[in-house]
C-alpha cells in the first residue's frame, strides 16, 4: 500500500516537473507575443500623439500588465531622473526581463530597439518597429516550433522518468 502510493507520488512529482520546464517555453511564446503587441501600439502612439518618450512610455505602460509594458513604465519612471535614455532603457530592459524566459537572441532584440527609439523622424521610426517586428516574428516562430517539439519533449520526459523509478522501487 505505502509503496503503491510512494510510486504515484514520483510519478506525479516527476511529471509535474515536466510539465514547469514546457511551461518556460509558453511563457517564452507568450512574453514575445507581448514585446509585439506593446511595439504595435507604441508605434501608432508615437506616429499620432508625437509626445515626448516619457509620456508615451507612461500612457502605453497603463494599457496592460504585462513584462513589456512594464520595461516601459520603468524605462518612463528612469528618464524623470533626467538620465540617457540608453541606460534608462538597457535597466528597465533588465529589470522587467531577468526572470524571463527569453532566450539572449530575443533580449538582443530588445536592447536594439532600445537604442533606435528616439533617433530618428517618423520615417525612420516606422522602419526600425518594421525591422523589430520582422525579428520578433522569426523569433515567435521559432518559440511556437520549441514550444510544440521540446514542450512535449519535457512533458512525457517527466512522467516517463516517474514510471521507471516507479518501477525500480517495486
Amino acid at each position: 500500500m505505502f509503496n503503491g502510493a510512494l510510486c504515484i507520488m514520483i510519478i506525479f512529482a516527476c511529471g509535474s516537473l515536466g510539465i514547469l520546464k514546457a511551461q518556460t517555453y509558453s511563457q517564452r511564446l507568450s512574453d514575445l507575443k507581448d514585446i509585439k503587441d506593446m511595439l504595435k501600439i507604441l508605434q501608432t502612439e508615437m506616429n499620432y500623439l508625437r509626445d515626448p518618450l516619457p509620456a508615451v512610455f507612461a500612457r502605453v505602460a497603463s494599457y496592460k500588465d504585462t513584462k513589456a509594458m512594464n520595461l516601459l513604465y520603468e524605462c518612463s519612471k528612469r528618464m524623470q531622473d533626467c538620465r540617457d535614455f540608453r541606460q534608462c532603457w538597457a535597466e528597465a530592459e533588465e529589470r522587467a526581463y531577468r526572470a524571463s524566459c527569453m532566450n539572449e537572441e530575443d533580449r538582443r532584440i530588445v536592447r536594439e530597439l532600445g537604442l533606435q527609439l528616439g533617433k530618428s523622424d517618423i520615417e525612420g521610426q516606422a522602419a526600425m518597429f518594421a525591422l523589430a517586428e520582422t525579428k520578433l516574428s522569426s523569433q515567435i516562430e521559432e518559440a511556437v516550433r520549441e514550444k510544440t517539439t521540446k514542450g512535449k519533449m519535457y512533458k512525457g520526459l517527466g512522467f516517463s522518468i516517474g514510471i521507471v523509478i516507479a518501477i525500480i522501487l517495486i
